[in-house]
């Protein structure tokens, strides 16, 4: 692949979707499809479903019936949610959003360039910035989001095999302090993804393609289902990421990226990808152990003062099944056995 050049001035601009499950986002939901709306790239597309949402957010959602296509289903869950949304575009590149994100006036445009320019990529992601109900939080938000794209692990660019540079132009490079190019990093990261995810969702951008060899996203996956699905799109074909904030990430109480419900999730996805990609005959490679012995370790560590007797069974599994101990298996097994109010004790004289 090589560094990308800007489309001439004769080339067509294709269709793009923007796909946006919401789910009682009656609070956000407006400003993130304004972000949309003012996107320098036209035309768009612009598809959001309505997934069972019990506050305001249809009503909100009326006030752009003429911009955007509406879609309202019983609540089936994110899976489902962004499988109605993306089957409904009608683009030949679709963008993914969440209800709550902002998308920079240039990331459509950004995103479609390149992708235009470097067709042997299926899905390119992005870097991006974080805010809260306070203000900013960070310009650039993917390293500290993604353990596994902080700087003391390489940062993003040990995750990918191949690096280059993509030229902005000159509207785009004002935005971003004169900037004239960007890192894009790129190629097979099959191999790293499936070891946990680091492609931020709300920042990807697809062919159509990418759908039709990886298939759809698995609605039978509650939380994490764009990690599982991203595994599919890496098995099929290269990915990239720009190192250029291209997002406004919004962080809030409600979200459940940390949760003990999401660490279960990740563990059995990571289960079902294995089994799915192991060859038959062969066992789980030693990398595959590390995994799942660490998200089992996680999981347990989670739940050791929620639900102490299936902590034990998920730390069991970790030691005997995968073969991972270390210093937080027994931290986890001290939680485990010791009562909660020995545990609040200790914390408190801790602080």
């Amino acid at each position: 692949m090589s560094a990308a050049a800007s489309l001439g001035p004769a080339a067509a601009a294709p269709l793009v979707s923007v796909a946006i499950p919401a789910y009682n986002a009656q609070h956000t939901i407006a400003q993130t499809l304004e972000s949309v709306l003012a996107q320098t790239h036209a035309p768009l597309d612009i598809v959001v479903v309505d997934d069972g949402s019990t506050d305001g957010t249809w009503d909100v959602l009326q006030r752009y019936r003429q911009q955007v296509r509406l879609i309202r289903q019983d609540n089936a869950g994110i899976g489902a949610a962004r499988n109605a949304s993306v089957q409904a575009a009608r683009g030949d590149f679709i963008a993914l959003l969440d209800a709550d994100d902002l998308c920079r006036p240039e990331r459509i445009a950004v995103q479609l360039r390149f992708l235009q320019t470097h067709p042997d990529v299926l899905l390119c992601s992005s870097d991006f910035a974080a805010f809260d109900a306070s203000g900013p939080l960070a310009p650039s938000y993917c390293g500290e989001y993604y353990q596994r794209c902080s700087a003391a692990r390489g940062g993003v660019r040990a995750r990918y095999p191949h690096a280059g540079r993509f030229a902005l132009l000159p509207d785009e490079a004002a935005r971003h302090a004169g900037r004239n190019e960007v890192a894009v990093y790129w190629g097979a990261v099959y191999d790293e993804l499936i070891q946990g995810n680091f492609i931020h969702p709300p920042t990807v951008m697809f062919r159509r393609e990418a759908l039709q060899r990886a298939g759809a996203f698995d609605p039978q996956i509650k939380i994490i289902c764009e990690w599982e699905w991203f595994v599919r799109v890496a098995r099929a074909g290269p990915v990239a990421y720009l190192d250029l904030p291209l997002l406004d990430y919004r962080r809030s109480p409600t979200q459940i990226s940390s949760t003990p419900h999401s660490a279960l999730d990740s563990l059995a996805v990571a289960k079902a990808i294995y089994a799915r990609d192991t060859p038959p005959g062969e066992g789980l490679s030693r990398q595959a152990l590390r995994h799942l012995g660490a998200l089992s370790l996680g999981a347990a560590d989670m739940l050791a003062e929620l639900q102490p007797e299936l902590a034990l069974s998920l730390l069991a599994g970790s030691v005997f099944a995968y073969h991972t101990v270390k210093g937080q298996t027994w931290r986890t097994l001290f939680k485990i056995a010791m009562p909660a109010a020995v545990l609040d004790l200790l914390r408190r004289v801790r602080s």
